[in-house]
């Protein structure tokens, strides 16, 4: 799979030519350069990413390998005010630590596989959380400014 999609590199959108290498690996095209990089612990299957073109992706500043991400102190997890609900396929879980800048969908709002449900800001990125499938958003488990774990339930969907 190759296309372009828009990302968002410190609140400046580009758009880049992305083709998928497997395994969570993709090369990466921008003005002239080439970088292979991976994808990890999204927080949804790797087949919600078969429509590029979709939604915006964030990434951080392009890098020729793969880095270990460095250790983020995060402040406490708010607690939902409904009993969050067991992670599975209807579960969007956080992905990686951080806050809860914007929340896109509404309850009851049919969503579509790619489309962005919420913006999570970690390590001074906004990243947008796509939906991993078609279907209804059942419940939105966090609100704006909310600080969340890696892994924490985010929205279901039906």
């Amino acid at each position: 799979m190759k296309g372009k999609v828009k990302v968002i590199v410190d609140g400046v959108p580009y758009e880049v030519e992305v083709e998928e290498l497997g395994g969570g690996k993709f090369k990466v095209s921008f003005e002239g350069e080439s970088y292979e990089v991976e994808a990890k612990d999204l927080g949804i299957p790797m087949g919600a990413l078969q429509a590029p073109s979709a939604a915006p992706v964030q990434v951080g500043a392009p890098v020729a390998t793969p880095a270990p991400a460095p250790a983020v102190a995060s402040a406490p997890v708010s607690a939902p005010s409904v009993p969050a609900p067991a992670v599975g396929e209807d579960v969007v879980s956080a992905p990686m630590p951080g806050k809860i800048l914007r929340v896109l969908v509404r309850e009851g709002d049919q969503v579509r596989v790619g489309q962005g449900l919420l913006i999570l800001e970690a390590m001074k990125m906004e990243n947008e959380i796509p939906s991993p499938k078609d279907g209804v958003v059942k419940r939105i488990l966090v609100k704006e400014g909310d600080t969340v774990d890696t892994g924490q339930p985010l929205i279901e969907l039906g």
